[in-house]
């Protein structure tokens, strides 16, 4: 079972896992996710190994573009190590280093150290952009007793563990209104489907401890392809919710006044949740992102496939320009990101590994943050 992963559902996933087999994803009742079997070129991940003693491998060296972010981090490091800065968040970025150096996937440790570290990560951010209000919060129980404060107007994003003992992270944009009940917007960078079992539990400790009164919606984005990257996703994604704060502002207020995302007399098949049984027994209106979701929740996807079906959905996004660098301005379409951060690891072919140098990029940017103030 893969480090990110909870046990999956009987009901509509009957592989192992997802991301390194056909899993969910591929069945009918999420027949809009891309699956592995649609992609001629680009693959899900192959599960990597433990790293060896030495930390080195026989695989190929990372792209130019990985091994650019790579050379921005190493330098953070030096300099953090001569200001003896947070000794922690270095040990981390060394960790990441030596992955991308190695041209190694992430693995459970990365998680751990993501969870570890995400209040030093977080922390810039949050100066950064007043109103982002992002945190961790480390089980369901957290996240709900914080939905129960309704003592403010207020937006949040939290990245939340799914379920106790789990491993596998979901981020929540969140509406809180004095005296009314709160709106939630979750995000499920895999797939929805895989965890099924925990998100139902979700719900209904929600119903339990809320009542039905919090308007929920649940949006399957389905850019992760991999075992231990959730928490960053989780965050990418938050911060993408924030840049777009008036689109999302107009679903939390559609959602506060009849229940969907959707403009009200809006029937278009975009914004229609998936039609499952179980799903909506369980309360989980699921809405499939890749029909109506910005280009910038899809900047880091593993898989060309999943960019492929957004393509379909929404024409012209692979031309969208995703570079973000305050370092060096440029344009870079999606599509481009795709082919610039292309890896080759065991000899399988390539997927992108933007999420991974995203993490390398957050690290150097706290890092500095501390050097700097």
């Amino acid at each position: 079972m893969g480090c990110c992963i909870s046990r999956p559902s009987v009901q509509h996933d009957t592989h192992h896992s997802y991301g390194y087999t056909q899993d969910a994803e591929s069945t009918a009742a999420e027949s809009r996710q891309s699956s592995p079997g649609s992609e001629s070129q680009w693959q899900q991940f192959p599960k990597s190994p433990r790293r060896a003693a030495s930390g080195s491998t026989s695989w190929p060296s990372p792209s130019v573009r990985v091994t650019e972010k790579l050379q921005l981090l190493t330098q953070a490091l030096q300099r953090a190590r001569r200001a003896e800065i947070s000794p922690a968040l270095v040990q981390y970025g060394q960790h990441i280093a030596n992955d991308l150096a190695n041209n190694v996937q992430p693995n459970e440790d990365t998680l751990s150290l993501d969870i570890d570290n995400f209040p030093r990560l977080a922390g810039g951010y949050n100066s950064r952009y007043p109103g982002l209000n992002l945190s961790h919060m480390d089980s369901p129980a957290a996240f709900l007793n914080a939905l129960a404060d309704c003592s403010s107007d207020i937006s949040w994003r939290a990245v939340v563990r799914l379920e106790d003992g789990g491993k596998h992270h979901f981020v929540a944009d969140v509406r809180t209104r004095a005296g009314e009940p709160p709106s939630v917007i979750v995000m499920e960078a895999a797939s929805l489907y895989t965890f099924v079992t925990a998100y139902t539990n979700l719900r209904r400790q929600s119903l339990q401890r809320l009542g039905p009164e919090p308007k929920w919606a649940f949006i399957g984005v389905g850019a992760q392809k991999s075992e231990a990257d959730c928490v960053m996703f989780g965050m990418n994604f938050a911060l993408a919710a924030h840049h777009r704060s008036s689109t999302f502002d107009d679903w939390h207020e559609n959602l506060h006044q009849h229940g969907t995302i959707a403009d009200k007399g809006n029937d278009s098949g975009q914004f229609m949740p998936s039609p499952d049984a179980m799903l909506e027994f369980a309360q989980i209106n699921l809405f499939h992102g890749e029909q109506f979701l910005p280009a910038l929740f899809y900047k880091h996807s593993h898989s060309k496939g999943v960019v492929d079906e957004v393509a379909d959905h929404q024409s012209g996004i692979k031309d969208k320009d995703m570079s973000s660098s305050r370092r060096a301005q440029k344009s870079e379409s999606l599509s481009e990101r795709l082919d610039a951060f292309a890896v080759h690891r065991e000899g399988k072919k390539p997927y992108s590994a933007s999420i991974e140098t995203s993490r390398a990029t957050k690290i150097r940017t706290a890092l500095d943050k501390m050097l700097y103030d």
